[in-house]
């Protein structure tokens, strides 16, 4: 596993080389899942090692 912490749009948008609006685009698409802690997105990282 990749670490037990969730991603932030922006920390995996540094991972993946792309910018933080593009992971919050995929997010509201509906490509990416992802939970809200109140307003802000995360990712689990379950969902980028698989």
């Amino acid at each position: 596993m990749i670490g037990t912490r969730p991603f932030t749009p922006d920390g995996l948008a540094e991972r993946w080389g792309c910018s933080g609006e593009t992971v919050r685009n995929m997010i509201r698409d509906g490509m990416l899942p992802a939970f809200r802690v109140r307003r802000m997105y995360r990712i689990r990282p379950e969902i980028v090692e698989g």
